[in-house]
């Protein structure tokens, strides 16, 4: 028994080394090794140094420990391999307008071929609770130019020269559609296939929607890990303990959890039964599997639940710099000439270009524009936020029909009163969770809106790009809108729909809490009353309603309002009326209403204003394609007797937007020097 004998002086970790070379020689012959001629229990003569049959047990003890582990390690490696398999086949097809992988029957286009890195920095923004994203962007594309320090995704847990403790928690910060889901994607593929962070041995990647499911339940860290992944069924808590683990949650802002920091129950068994807001909470400060890596990724505004104290490191995701955006274009179409004129039309449009560094825009600018340069349909290219929405809304209508083989080839401007109804519900179902800032709905939601799921499913399961059905655990599904914009766009246009067909329960409890500039407190519900609840005969004129709704944005403390209302005066215009045939509705848009309204906006006066609003007013304009502000501001620049010219609140809003947006050095600006 040779292979089994140790010199004593080498005590048990040498013996452990033998038992283990024992192992490997049975696997080498094919066979055990035969005992036969070794000395049994009755020689009484023993070879020195050598071990005796009655101390071998004790030896073979220990052998058949160590093969346990051997076995164990053998179990865990082929569940981290499965566990990588399964998140290479959910990320490594995506489809663009959607947050998450492949769909249902896993086509989609491969993430390596269309991903574009984004433009990320250590550190976030300031302007996060005054301002709407859209506006966040616009600052977003001015600060490329300064000093941020860009990071790569695939670093985020790589501390800096300068940074002497490790970074543990990451909170990554970015606007609805800025790409922080296809990062964790690209950062969780890139894992699986072995090409970045392989010093992380298991990567747990969890979504906040699928979580908010579970929310009332009691579970274990481990038991949740088994039923959110399934591939780690044989993952024990004791191997769990050895692994260096990284969870992903992404989608804070998507959570409906009550995460309470300081009031909670400590939890550090990875067993132990809880809810899983107590479980998130723990895993954040430390307290369970206090080595285990933390990625967190929020919009801005919900950033703010998880206390500084518990993060590391703070990243935002910027989306695309200039650079970036063309990239993109080039990447998603092959013909050159085509992807130049793309970029070539996205660059006369100052707003189109900006709104271009969320990469979901993007692809809606691409989907648009891929299609009126490529088929017979002929048309002034879209300029505006309106038009292109419009477009978009048409050119995945029209995607539906080809899908579905619904009927007669129609027109691109043609929807059926089929199109235009489903398409209405869905506008309620945008509107009325837009002030609560709603973005997931369950079935439940769409139901109280007159939607059933046969109807949804139709622009979900391939119109994927206006209305996404996110099917996860526990056969619950959840619905959500492409990106925010749409969802503000679909309210829009079902507020202009009820204007038009003078739905006046829903236009007096939307406006019912407004404080008029030039009424007063007391008459102006009276005033709401009057004109939307049919007490009166005289309709009120389009330009009337348009104040109304702006009145009521201006009162937004966060800005959630700021693109409905440009979408609502964008829609006023003829052309988006004629665009959109019969969603709409008919309303008197003569030339002088519409000169009305635009006077409206550029006369609107408001003490308690924020800058963010009064700018949002000066797109409403642009909206409308009136440039007459913005050429007057022109002139005033150019004009040589500046300080004797007095500045209207709109011109000075107009002044603040294209100081933020220029993209030259301005040397000096004495505000003293001018009249306002």
């Amino acid at each position: 028994m040779s292979d089994c004998v140790e010199e004593e002086e080498d005590g048990e970790e040498s013996a452990v080394f033998s038992c283990l070379s024992l192992k490997s020689d049975w696997s080498k012959e094919g066979e055990p090794p035969d005992f036969s001629k070794e000395p049994g229990p009755s020689d009484t003569q023993k070879t020195e140094g050598s071990v005796s049959v009655e101390e071998q047990p004790s030896c073979c003890s220990l052998c058949q420990d160590v093969l346990k582990d051997l076995s164990a390690d053998s179990v865990l490696q082929e569940a981290l391999d499965e566990h990588k398999i399964s998140l290479r086949r959910r990320c490594e097809h995506v489809t663009e307008g959607s947050e998450t992988g492949s769909d249902e029957t896993g086509s989609g286009t491969l993430l390596n071929r269309i991903y574009t890195e984004l433009y990320v920095t250590e550190g976030q923004s300031e302007e996060v609770n005054t301002q709407h994203e859209v506006r966040q962007i616009e600052t977003a594309s001015k600060m490329e130019t300064l000093h941020d320090t860009p990071i790569r995704c695939c670093d985020i847990f790589k501390a800096s020269p300068d940074q002497q403790r490790c970074i543990r928690v990451v909170l990554t910060n970015g606007v609805a559609g800025v790409g922080k889901t296809f990062s964790v994607l690209k950062f969780t593929l890139d894992w699986a296939e072995g090409s970045e962070n392989q010093d992380v041995s298991l990567l747990v990647l969890l979504s906040f929607r699928e979580l908010n499911l579970i929310r009332d339940e009691q579970y274990s860290l481990l038991r949740l890990l088994h039923v959110f992944h399934p591939t780690l069924q044989k993952v024990t808590a004791e191997k769990l303990a050895v692994c260096k683990l990284l969870f992903i949650f992404d989608g804070l802002d998507e959570s409906r959890l009550s995460l309470d920091f300081n009031n909670h129950e400590v939890v550090s068994d990875v067993t132990q039964k809880s809810s899983v807001s107590v479980l998130l909470t723990n895993l954040i400060q430390g307290k369970l599997l206090p080595s285990a890596l933390v990625w967190i990724t929020s919009r801005p505004a919900a950033a703010n639940q998880i206390p500084p104290s518990c993060v590391d490191r703070v990243t935002e995701v910027r989306g695309f710099t200039d650079v970036q955006k063309e990239e993109y274009f080039r990447r998603r179409f092959s013909d050159e000439d085509l992807s130049s004129r793309i970029i070539s039309h996205i660059k006369t449009s100052r707003s189109l270009h900006i709104m271009c560094l969320i990469p979901v825009f993007s692809w809606i600018a691409a989907t648009v524009l891929d299609h009126m340069l490529t088929t017979d349909q002929r048309g002034e290219l879209p300029k505006t936020l309106t038009d292109m929405y419009s477009h978009f809304l048409l050119v995945q209508t029209k995607r539906k029909k080809q899908k579905y083989h619904e009927g007669r080839e129609t027109s691109p401007q043609e929807l059926t009163e089929a199109d235009r109804e489903v398409l209405l519900k869905l506008g309620r179902l945008a509107f009325e969770h837009l002030e609560t800032g709603n973005i997931m709905f369950y079935q439940e939601d769409l139901e109280r809106c007159g939607l059933n799921v046969t109807e949804a499913s139709v622009y979900s399961g391939v119109c994927t790009e206006i209305f996404r059905r996110e099917s996860v655990i526990f056969q619950k599904t959840v619905y959500c809108f492409v990106h925010l914009s749409v969802q503000e766009f679909l309210a829009a246009v079902y507020m202009f729909h009820c204007y038009t067909n003078r739905n006046t329960e829903v236009l007096a409890t939307f406006l019912k809490d407004i404080k008029f500039s030039d009424l007063e407190p007391k008459s102006a519900f009276e005033k709401i009353s009057e004109f939307f609840s049919g007490h009166v005969s005289r309709y009120p004129a389009l330009d009337y309603f348009l104040k109304r709704t702006m009145e009521k944005s201006l009162e937004s403390k966060n800005g959630h309002l700021d693109l409905f209302v440009r979408f609502l005066h964008g829609l006023s215009l003829e052309s988006n009326q004629r665009l959109l045939g019969g969603l709409l509705g008919q309303t008197d848009n003569s030339p002088e209403i519409i000169q009305r309204a635009i006077n409206n906006l550029k006369e609107m006066k408001r003490d308690d204003v924020s800058p963010d609003r009064s700018i949002n007013i000066f797109h409403c304009l642009m909206e409308m394609n009136d440039h007459s502000v913005h050429q007057e501001i022109q002139e005033f620049l150019k004009s040589e007797n500046r300080s004797e010219k007095e500045l209207s609140v709109i011109h000075c809003s107009a002044l603040a937007y294209m100081l933020q947006i220029s993209e030259e050095v301005l040397d000096e600006l004495d505000l003293k020097k001018y009249k306002t």
